[in-house]
């Protein structure tokens, strides 16, 4: 059978199965006795250990009572022992101690100078509480026998209060009383020129750091001392000789006398005094300043100077004079080379002479820039080789006499000009003015629609052979006018109608181009009643010129003769002064031909008008007054009678050939 212990609620229960019951007897314990002595060792110990701690907190307290008030032994405060004092005894023999201190306790000097400054006056204040609170304070716990065994001991400082603004304030006075500046070396250049110099000297003031520490550590510690505290050092000027030597050094070369420059034998020179003038020295005695000495050297005066000397040196080139001479084209005045001082340079000759310490380095020359002419004389062949490049000719033989005279006269003015390279002929500018002055007289010239007697009558009969020679030499023909009508002469050695230039002044010209790069010249002679004009230069090789005529067109008939009264001639009298022409277009053609090729071609057209015959008749007579009648006559007077000498009206005499002036 299994008995069950009852659990709570929900708990388990523990089984188990029930053996054989088995009966046992009670037997009664049995006492040991032990020992008692630990015990009493143990309380004994006890008894022993509380009497001795009490013993040992009544020693204590015993000890301790000794000190109540007082500061603890082993305590000194700036080297004066206070221990086992009471405070007041403390502060007793500190204050003692510290007699005459207080009224003197820093020695400072200088020279014969001395300040004995009180405490106060240093602006130091003795704390004497905090000092004996910190005095009594110090080792004040733990037990006093274990301090006895153990004994320690301190030097503690006097507290003090300082008042810096004060201490400063009273080492400045000081500072102010005693301070002497150093005196800075002077440089200067006197009226002449020289550089003066003074040395500078040593100024002194108090070191005020050191001083300041020194009187920090002896008042901190109220150290009595006879050391004067008061620190003084020197004070050296900020430009050192050094430096002024090394000024003086670098000034030298300016300093060292007169430079002398020169030109064209002429000198020109500027002495010490016044290459000084020019030197600014410039001082700045900083200490923060890495450099304190310095000078500029002011050009202005010199480049004004070579500016103003350029006026008498400066001239322009000037070209020579291209004439005759001896029969042969060449220099009759020579040419100029142009001259031009140049300022920077000579400015950088001068600086240089400026700097140099040998009276032979102080000697330069003016820095003249030399420009040749576009034409110099010293290079004569660079004129050219003045062959014959091409002739004119046409001829005027069985003209009047005035138009033989000015065309002679024309070729004279026109014979031996010049014509540069690059530049444009003209011809009424080289022949000049065409007046009776020059040697010219009155012959025909065409103006407007008339033949008229003119001043140089003729002229166009040497402009038509130098446009045949700038034809011929293949020349740019720049300006060319046709006369009016045909005129004959221009057609007597069998030229093509159409090769003439009239020219007129003012204002109607002949003009071609020197289009090479050498000179020209122009030759005019007159030969057998022919006139010829020659071209000289440089020939173009390989050049050849045709001349191709184009023919005639648009003929027109001459218009009907013309008659004008002429005052000068005489009642009846009639000349022919002007031949009829008929008008006509034309045109000739030049070919320029190099090495056989075309290379260019130009046409010169030609619009000659229609001319009549012109005559010219002496005024008409004024007929004879009729005879009033008598009042007694019956008959009307008789007509007169022929005479026998009455000659009929003369036939008009022709006038001579004329030639246009344009």
């Amino acid at each position: 059978m299994e008995n069950q212990l009852p659990g709570g609620p929900g708990q388990p229960t523990t089984s188990f199965r029930a053996g054989p019951r088995v009966s046992r007897g009670r037997t009664a314990p049995t006492r040991t006795r032990r020992p008692r002595w630990p015990v009493i060792i143990g309380l004994a110990f006890l008894s022993l250990l509380v009497v001795t701690v009490l013993g040992f907190f009544a020693v204590n307290a015993t000890l301790d009572s000794q000190y109540t008030n007082k500061i603890e032994p082993g305590v000194s405060v700036s080297g004066l022992y206070i221990g086992e004092m009471s405070r007041d005894e403390a502060k007793t023999k500190i204050l003692k101690s510290l007699e005459g201190y207080t009224q003197k306790p820093v020695v400072l000097s200088f020279q014969d100078k001395t300040w004995n400054p009180t405490l106060e006056q240093l602006g130091v204040t003795i704390n004497m509480d905090d000092t004996l609170g910190k005095a009594a304070d110090f080792n004040k716990a733990g037990f006093r026998v274990f301090k006895m065994l153990n004994p320690q001991g301190t030097n503690l400082p006097i507290e003090i209060m300082m008042d810096e603004a004060k201490l400063n304030g009273y080492l400045s006075d000081i500072s102010d009383r005693i301070r002497l500046d150093a005196i800075e070396p002077t440089v200067k250049l006197d009226p002449e020129g020289k550089l003066v110099t003074t040395e500078g000297k040593i100024g002194f003031n108090v070191d005020y750091d050191s001083t300041l520490n020194a009187l920090k550590k002896t008042l901190g510690s109220l150290t009595p001392t006879e050391e004067n505290l008061l620190k003084v050092h020197d004070v050296a000027p900020v430009i050192t000789q050094d430096e002024v030597e090394s000024f003086k050094k670098a000034l030298q070369p300016y300093l060292s006398g007169p430079v002398t420059v020169s030109y064209g034998g002429k000198t020109w020179t500027f002495d010490q005094k016044t290459i000084a003038a020019q030197l600014k020295l410039n001082i700045n005695p900083d200490k923060k300043e890495p450099k304190h000495l310095g000078y500029t050297f002011d050009t202005t005066y010199f480049e004004k100077y070579l500016t103003d000397l350029g006026k008498t040196i400066n001239q322009a080139a000037r070209e020579g004079v291209v004439g005759w001479v001896n029969g042969k084209v060449g220099f009759v005045k020579p040419s100029q080379d142009g001259q031009f001082l140049s300022v920077p340079r000579t400015m950088d000759n001068l600086n240089q002479a400026f700097l140099g310490t040998d009276p032979e380095k102080r000697n330069t020359a003016l820095w003249v820039d030399i420009k040749e002419p576009a034409l110099s004389s010293k290079y004569p062949e660079r004129l050219g080789k003045f062959e014959v490049i091409a002739e004119g000719v046409s001829q005027f033989a069985g003209s009047a006499p005035e138009r033989a005279t000015n065309i002679k006269v024309g070729a004279q003015h026109l014979s031996g000009a010049i014509i540069k390279p690059r530049t444009v002929f003209s011809f009424l500018d080289t022949i000049g003015d065409i007046n009776e002055a020059a040697g010219y007289v009155t012959g025909f010239s065409i103006v407007a629609d008339q033949t008229v007697p003119d001043v140089g009558g003729g002229i166009c009969q040497v402009a038509t052979t130098v446009f045949r020679a700038a034809f011929n030499a293949g020349l740019p023909i720049l300006e060319r006018n046709p006369h009016a009508y045909r005129v004959g002469w221009y057609e007597e050695l069998g030229e093509p109608v159409g090769f003439d230039a009239a020219v007129y002044q003012p204002g109607v010209d002949f003009k071609f181009e020197n289009n090479s790069d050498y000179y020209m010249a122009v030759t005019a002679t007159v030969e057998g009643g022919k006139l010829y004009v020659r071209l000289l230069g440089n020939k173009i090789p390989g050049q050849t010129v045709k001349l191709i005529s184009n023919g005639v067109s648009n003929i027109k008939d001459a218009p009907p003769d013309r008659t004008e009264v002429d005052p000068k001639l005489k009642p009846g009298e009639k000349k022919q002064y002007d031949t009829a022409r008929k008008g006509l277009t034309t045109s000739i053609t030049r070919v320029i031909l190099i090495d056989g090729k075309e290379v260019k071609r130009t046409t010169f057209a030609s619009v000659y008008q229609p001319w009549p015959n012109i005559y010219k008749v002496g005024p008409t007579p004024k007929p004879a007054p009729t005879p009033t009648p008598a009042p007694d006559s019956a008959k009307p007077a008789a007509s007169p009678a022929p005479a026998d000498n009455a000659k009929p009206a003369a036939t008009p005499t022709p006038a001579p050939k004329t030639t246009p002036k344009a």
